[in-house]
């Protein structure tokens, strides 16, 4: 019987001792780098995104089975390398073998770099054009809507990088035993390679470190004296600077405040912190006094929520707390040159918004406002607490 056109089976032998080796360690190193490409990609583009949006922070179980898909990705994408140098053996045993070989080790190298250039093409398209866009807020989570895609993709790179190779030889078995093997050099590589995300995390908050300290010590003491709780999502948007979240969380207080009834203490407390942080809703109209940069309730709105109220209730000491708020964001001090750089983000914000955004006639009210309280004896309590309008008007 004539064995010539029987497909051999696939040995250490049969693609030479010294070449198999090679493709392994080539594929070893493959994986290894593209794996700590992906990981300081991701990265670099979550610090260069955080400029012109917020931070893109995964929750902990996506953020776990994301750096595993990349780790299960680069472990393939390694094993793609190391077929491709095995398929340049120069012993065939079939007639066609040489063919089989060559087409095996071009389409290799084409599924390798395909799938590379695609990955990467998608991953900086994507937060460059979406995740970066102000106003993001996780409304496009490819991890949730298109979950399949990373089951999809290593498989078919590991599927496709197998498929000519059976065209040489008999490789079943070998193909089966691969399959735990790249899940384990995927777990190995989500140890070794992948970057830890607090650091940058860390770094982010730091600039936000004033502000997220006064949200904290807010909630704590909203805990304490009032026995109000805020769950995680609304100091999440409390702390966050550009997403619709944020912005929602600002224009419903500013509605509660329009309405014509008491305003309920926990909403208090967030309009005081969102004038301490100076956060703003939406977009602003740089060096331009409107209105519509004025993201808060009124001071003739917060005058009126103190008729609802009696003056030792706690509603009354946080509602002249918003007004003392208000004067001292509209009395930030001129500072030239040198001392600007010295501010942190959130004063910078301040300082930029108390020269050139808040309106004219904010300063007006806050003095008419003011003027009010102090002639009222009822507040004679609040009277020290409460400085002079200093911004001209």
């Amino acid at each position: 019987m004539d064995h010539s056109y029987r497909k051999e089976k696939i040995a250490i032998s049969t693609i030479g001792k010294e070449r198999f080796w090679l493709g392994v360690a080539a594929g070893v190193v493959a994986a290894v780098a593209i794996a700590l490409f992906f990981n300081y990609s991701r990265e670099l583009l979550r610090m260069l995104t955080s400029r012109l949006s917020d931070l893109i922070v995964l929750p902990k179980a996506e953020l776990v089975l994301t750096n595993f898909f990349f780790c299960l990705l680069s472990a393939v994408l390694g094993l793609s390398v190391t077929i491709g140098i095995w398929m340049q053996n120069k012993k065939h045993h079939r007639k066609r073998d040489r063919f089989f070989k060559h087409l095996a080790n071009n389409q290799t190298q084409l599924v390798f770099w395909f799938t590379l250039l695609a990955v990467a093409r998608l991953g900086s398209i994507l937060p460059f054009v979406l995740f970066a866009t102000p106003g993001y807020d996780n409304h496009f989570n490819l991890l949730e809507t298109h979950w399949l895609l990373f089951v999809l993709i290593p498989a078919v790179v590991y599927m496709q990088s197998w498929f000519t190779v059976r065209l040489v030889y008999g490789a079943k078995g070998w193909m089966l035993r691969a399959i735990p093997l790249c899940f384990t050099v995927a777990l190995l590589l989500q140890l070794t390679t992948t970057v830890n995300p607090e650091k940058l995390n860390a770094l982010y908050n730091s600039i936000f470190e004033d502000a997220n300290s006064f949200i904290d010590s807010e909630r704590i003491r909203a805990q304490t004296l009032y026995d109000i709780t805020f769950d995680d999502e609304t100091i999440t948007k409390l702390k966050q600077q550009h997403t619709v979240g944020a912005a929602k969380q600002i224009q419903a207080v500013k509605r509660a405040f329009s309405k014509k009834q008491a305003v309920a203490l926990d909403t208090l407390l967030l309009q005081k912190i969102m004038i301490r942080n100076y956060k703003v809703a939406g977009e602003v109209i740089y060096f331009y006094s409107t209105m519509d940069n004025w993201p808060y309730a009124n001071p003739e709105e917060v005058l009126q929520q103190l008729t609802y109220f009696n003056v030792d209730d706690n509603e009354t000491s946080e509602l002249i707390a918003i007004i003392q708020e208000m004067i001292a964001l509209v009395n930030t001090p001129e500072l030239f040159g040198g001392n600007i750089q010295s501010l942190s983000e959130t004063e910078k914000r301040r300082y930029y918004g108390a020269r050139y955004n808040i309106p004219r006639s904010i300063s007006k009210a806050l003095i008419a406002v003011r003027k009010q309280l102090l002639e009222d004896p009822r507040y004679s309590e609040f009277h020290a607490i409460l400085p002079p309008v200093m911004r001209p008007i």
